[in-house]
């Protein structure tokens, strides 16, 4: 998986952890920056028992643009203010492996910015399919007006050459991930389990909406890879255009491949699978 921890993926990876779905890391700029990311990949993956590399991912965009995302997003560290209390401690210098040593290829879930995916595409790797979390279907509103989804706009060219150039891509995007919501008791349920349990229980809480309840999109992308038949697909040809305005809507584009976009979600069920997935991550000694 490519991800940017960044709260969501946080959980993402507990969910995908309890299915014992996880075969290596690759965290890179997107929420944080790249070292960030990776410190924070790592601990999550300590957290969680998980004996699988966790490789260092692009800092910047294909175009070499920085990734920056505002900071009331995750926070400074990524995880709402939580990243000192994993395994691994404060980040450092010495945690911050060589770019580019745990390779890509093969089946893919991707919850940041797909500038890995687009790279390891570059370099000859075969990548057979992508799950990923990202795009908008159509302008939404959000703490960034010029921004519709942060994942597409980061790097709209990476979106546009896995769109090319992987055999089979399904998008779940923003609009669908936000029908999930966890509830306030989903998150107390949490709080009484097991360590991985609590922390995610804390991490969900600095997310809640005004109604009390948390959206956290890329565990939905978790479900969707694990189990597809809880959202309705449609196949579309789309690509995510530069520049666009807000940034990171996907649009029609007739003559390209088509890609697997999720319309809708069983949201009541993936909610399910979600918290029952971190519960029992949360079970474990």
């Amino acid at each position: 998986m490519t991800c940017d921890p960044g709260v969501d993926d946080a959980v993402a990876l507990a969910v995908l952890a309890a299915a014992g779905a996880v075969r290596g890391i690759v965290a890179g700029a997107g929420n944080v920056p790249a070292p960030v990311a990776h410190h924070n990949a790592a601990g999550l993956a300590r957290l969680l028992g998980l004996d699988v590399p966790v490789g260092l991912g692009p800092s910047v965009a294909l175009d070499g643009r920085p990734v920056r995302r505002h900071r009331h997003a995750h926070g400074a560290d990524g995880l709402a203010g939580l990243a000192a209390r994993l395994p691994l401690g404060a980040p450092g210098p010495e945690a911050t492996p060589p770019a580019g040593d745990v390779p890509i290829e093969g089946a893919v879930l991707g919850l940041g910015p797909l500038t890995a995916v687009a790279l390891a595409l570059r370099r000859g790797a075969r990548v057979d399919r992508v799950v990923w979390m990202g795009g908008a279907l159509a302008p939404r509103p959000t703490v960034d007006p010029a921004i519709a989804e942060f994942n597409a706009a980061a790097d709209p060219a990476a979106v546009d050459a896995v769109l090319a150039g992987v055999p089979e891509v399904a998008v779940v995007p923003v609009d669908v991930t936000s029908r999930v919501a966890l509830r306030e008791d989903d998150l107390r349920r949490w709080a009484a389990g097991g360590p991985v349990a609590a922390f995610c229980a804390e991490l969900a809480a600095r997310r809640r909406a005004d109604g009390g309840g948390a959206a956290l999109h890329d565990p939905v992308a978790a479900v969707a890879a694990l189990e597809p038949d809880l959202l309705t697909w449609e196949e579309r040809s789309v690509a995510c255009p530069a520049g666009g305005a807000p940034a990171g809507v996907l649009v029609a584009s007739p003559g390209r491949p088509p890609a697997r976009l999720a319309v809708d979600v069983d949201a009541d069920a993936v909610r399910d699978r979600i918290v029952e997935a971190v519960t029992a991550a949360g079970s474990r000694p």
